[in-house]
């Protein structure tokens, strides 16, 4: 579809960059090295603290659902995980990675939510020869494997949705003011106009800092809307669509965002949230027991369904538990990335899938609307949107 081949071709073309970093690190692959037998020391880079502090926590939960259920091991090997704050900025990111490299010598690196932060420290860890299994949005990096999305396959995936819903009506684009946001809300344009779908208007936020919508939201009702797609992750994500309720454009302009508008955001927003629309690779309601198993184990211990961002983080443990029983002996970074070429199918609660060329994910990616079950909010399943890949092809 011409909706989707502009989209996946603009989020191409708008790739993150790798960026220098500067100062030392450590050189070679021995960062980390663990002897056969001896613990592995893995580093955990998650906000602790700013805008997606509350992301963190998925992360951090999801880790631990997966360490408690294979005895605090991976690959079979003890685990030391050096926690790190990756802060809300890329200074504070890059500096606990250097951190990690430099003083921890860890062997692998785990986490990292701001796709900033991730094309920041992308170089601190590539230089030291240390690989990073991550969510974060980072490509043509040999060490770095992503286990959660791709900007390409959720931009994809929604625009072919909107090309078919929307095409004949006027959608209005939002984010917040930084690079992610920038990438996903001009790309998402571009796949709508190469679809036929009028663009009522396109509108940044400051990032980080923006807490009266107000008068955003006064210019999409000007506007005429009668959709909006909306990139905002954490608190931003909570406060936005709670007060897109408040202002009543919930009756006038459905609202679309992809997974993080509504993941880990529903408590807070509650039936504000009702009637949004997000796609998604992850939905506690998938049907299999390794899912209902994942989803019992959460429940079980934090009273909280999981996230994507929960799940991500558990699968991101299944590589490295493959990855570190494959690599054996002396475990470094050079020898996990290795393995990590080597890991094939991985299980996880999503399904089974395995990485490609991109050293990323081709998978099922869902449509789901925000429902107030009884007073407990929840992303339902509206419909598969199909199979895309890391470059945002639906096979």
């Amino acid at each position: 579809m011409a909706g989707r081949r502009g989209a996946a071709a603009l989020a191409a073309g708008l790739a993150l960059a790798l960026a220098g970093c500067g100062g030392s690190t450590v050189s070679g692959g021995d960062s980390g090295s663990s002897d056969d037998g001896a613990p592995v020391k893995i580093g955990f880079l998650v906000p602790k603290s700013g805008v997606y502090a509350s992301i963190g926590s998925d992360l951090e939960r999801g880790m631990q659902i997966y360490l408690d259920k294979h005895g605090g091991k991976l690959g079979g090997r003890e685990i030391n995980l050096v926690t790190v704050d990756e802060g809300s900025t890329p200074q504070v990111g890059t500096a606990a990675a250097r951190r990690l490299v430099q003083q921890e010598r860890v062997a692998a690196v785990t986490g990292i939510v701001n796709s900033a932060t991730a094309v920041g420290v992308a170089t601190v860890f590539s230089d030291a020869k240390t690989p990073v299994v991550s969510t974060g949005q980072v490509t043509d990096n040999p060490y770095w494997w992503r286990v959660g999305w791709t900007n390409p396959m959720m931009n994809a995936s929604i625009v072919d949705y909107l090309v078919s819903k929307e095409k004949d009506k006027n959608v209005y684009l939002i984010g917040a003011d930084y690079k992610q946001g920038r990438d996903i809300i001009d790309a998402i344009g571009a796949g709508l106009k190469a679809g036929g779908v009028a663009i009522a208007g396109t509108t940044f936020t400051p990032f980080g800092t923006t807490q009266d919508y107000q008068p955003y939201l006064s210019e999409i009702q000007k506007s005429k809307a009668t959709a909006v797609y909306a990139f905002y992750a954490g608190a931003e994500a909570a406060r936005f669509v709670t007060q897109y309720s408040q202002f009543g454009l919930n009756k006038q302009a459905t609202l679309y965002g992809n997974q993080a508008l509504t993941e880990g955001n529903l408590a807070a927003q509650g039936p504000a949230a009702s009637g949004v629309l997000t796609n998604a690779i992850y939905t506690p309601r998938i049907d299999s027991p390794l899912n209902k198993e994942f989803v019992d184990a959460y429940v079980a211990k934090y009273n909280a369904q999981p996230s994507v961002y929960s799940e991500a983080q558990y699968a991101s443990a299944a590589v490295l538990d493959k990855a570190i029983a494959a690599a054996g002996g002396e475990v470094t970074g050079e020898s996990l990335n290795t393995a990590l070429s080597q890991v094939g199918d991985i299980e996880t609660p999503r399904g089974t899938w395995r990485f490609d060329a991109a050293q990323a994910p081709t998978q099922t990616i869902y449509l789901r609307r925000a429902t107030d079950n009884g007073g407990v909010m929840s992303d339902e399943v509206v419909e598969t949107l199909g199979v895309y890949t890391s470059e945002g092809e639906k096979s």
